[in-house]
């Protein structure tokens, strides 16, 4: 009896269990079907509503453009155009200077002669040029290969081309304003009726800051030509100083070697003298050690030979170990110039002077734009746009205008820029002191006149003492001495004094020659020109 009455209760809990679970999954059926059925109403409402893209949609991007060139954009400006092409003028006449013979009028060296030009065509050539530079060299031929070689000088060349190109930046922000005021103006948003009014404004920048930009850029190029002839007159100046050292070496060479051939022949008589018992040994001994001291000298003036040959090569842009033929000797000049008119042509043309002035005549410039720009001209707008959708349409609300009208005609209501105004100050202080800068520079340059004038003309007074007196005495005294010693008149002692005597003094006499053109071609260095001269007469 138990056992059937907990069989019956057993399933009794079954029942109500399943009876639970069917009754929850109808529930959890019918809630997922709600949903989804929500789902896909709102679905079908939303493919159902028609959504319309903004009015710019389709005037800007489904607008279909065939010919952008009959609508233009931008609207002209006649004389803002006339300004442009003023400034692109510039631009196209500064290149076609850079593409002439020469970039630079009025160059330090005179590169027009028909010798200069056929050296300078003999540079297109590098194979040719080096082979022509074993054979024996002009001052000419080394200084139109530096022209064309010379890494330095291409690099100024090309920070010239460099600058050229800021003609074009210049008028970029006036035309990047005018396509700001052309997109304002042809803006359509396809709403509502429009109301656009035409404009009557003063354009800021106004155009001659665009006139003042292109001074601007004119005078870097101008500062950028005074690098230039820096440049190649401090190269020509640097081969004229390699190539005297050259002429000096060779000479030097010579008149030892002429030195040496006459000690062979005295050691040749000293020999004879002491095989027959008129000399002695000693005599041939002290020649031999003076034979042996002058081969010494011509070793020592070879290796410096090579040293400066690599000089030369290296204002060439040449190998340092390329070959260099024998420097061909120049005509001996003077100054005609006197030390006072050399000052005063010094300050006239003197490259860093006359590039310390186009600085501060380019931050003149850079001063006047700033203070356009800080105060600029009065505007007068009379100018806005109105914007009415449909649904203002519908309840004739008008929306307030998208651009006001104001007018700006009252410098107070200007707006002041507290930065801008101590930054012309600034510049006005660095103008002033860019002024004493050229003050400084024309002390300095009178000291490096004086300086090579003085040595200049110690050399010529070298020069004259040598040719005048003392070598002339000097060879007398050889020749004296050399036939003294053939009859036995003189010991070989006295003779080698007088010969040591004469070969000091032409050594020393082309050294002050050396001295005095290397000391000309500095001064032309420091006062910035070929100086005139007049040949200079030997033995004066």
């Amino acid at each position: 009896m138990i056992y059937i009455l907990r069989s019956r209760n057993k399933l009794q809990g079954d029942l109500l269990t399943s009876v639970t679970l069917s009754i929850t999954v109808i529930i959890f059926t019918i809630l997922v079907g709600g949903c989804v059925n929500h789902r896909l109403e709102t679905y079908q409402e939303l493919r159902s509503t028609e959504v319309q893209p903004p009015a710019y949609y389709y005037t800007e991007v489904e607008k279909k453009i065939t010919n952008t060139e009959s609508d233009p954009i931008v609207e002209p400006d006649q004389y803002l155009n006339e300004l442009e092409a003023k400034v692109l003028k510039y631009q196209k006449q500064w290149q076609a200077q850079l593409e002439s013979e020469t970039p630079v009028p009025n160059l330090f060296y005179d590169l027009s002669t028909d010798t200069m030009k056929a050296h300078r065509q003999l540079a297109a050539s590098p194979e040719a040029a080096r082979a022509r530079l074993a054979e024996p060299i002009a001052l000419e031929l080394l200084v139109a290969l530096g022209y064309e070689w010379s890494p330095g000088l291409k690099s100024a060349r090309e920070k010239i081309r460099a600058i050229l190109e800021q003609y074009p930046q210049a008028v970029y922000l006036e035309n990047v304003l005018r396509q700001y005021n052309a997109f304002t103006k042809q803006l359509d948003t396809k709403v509502g009726p429009m109301r656009h009014k035409e404009m009557m404004a003063m354009k800021f920048p106004f155009p001659d800051t665009l006139a003042l930009k292109g001074q601007i850029v004119t005078e870097d190029v101008r500062i950028a030509q005074k690098e230039f002839e820096i440049a190649l007159r401090d190269l020509v100046t640097e081969i004229k100083l390699a190539y005297y050292d050259y002429l000096f070496l060779v000479e030097a060479t010579r008149i030892n070697e002429e030195n040496q051939k006459l000690l062979q022949q005295m050691i040749a008589i000293a020999q004879a003298k002491f095989r027959v018992g008129q000399g002695k040994y000693s005599n041939v001994i002290m020649a031999q050690v003076e034979l042996s001291k002058l081969a010494n000298v011509i070793i020592t003036l070879e290796q410096q030979r090579e040293t400066i040959i690599a000089r030369l090569n290296t204002l060439l842009n040449a190998s340092a170990d390329l070959p260099l033929g024998t420097p061909i000797p120049i005509e001996e000049e003077r100054v005609i110039s006197t030390l006072t008119e050399l000052y005063e042509l010094a300050v006239q043309k003197r490259q860093e002077i006359q590039k310390q002035k186009l600085l501060i005549s380019k931050m003149s410039l850079v001063v006047e734009m700033a203070k356009q720009m800080t105060y600029p001209d009065p505007t007068l707008g009379a100018s806005y746009f109105e914007n009415r959708s449909i649904a203002d349409l519908k309840h004739r609300q008008k929306m307030p205008m998208t651009f006001m009208t104001q007018r700006t005609l009252n410098p107070a209501n200007t707006a002041w820029f507290g930065h801008r105004d101590s930054y012309i100050r600034e510049m006005d202080v660095k103008i002033e002191a860019m002024a004493h800068k050229i003050k400084d520079l024309e002390n300095s340059l009178h000291f490096v006149v004086k300086k090579h004038h003085f040595g200049m003309e110690t050399a010529n007074r070298s020069l004259r003492l040598y040719r005048q007196t003392l070598l002339p005495q000097a060879q007398q005294a050889l020749d004296a001495a050399n036939t003294a010693y053939q009859a036995a008149q003189i010991d070989f002692l006295s003779f080698l004094d007088a010969q040591r005597t004469l070969l000091s003094l032409r050594i020393e006499e082309q050294r002050a020659l050396r001295d005095y053109r290397q000391h000309l071609a500095q001064l032309e260095q420091a006062v910035g020109m070929i100086l005139p001269k007049q040949p200079l007469i030997r033995g004066f």
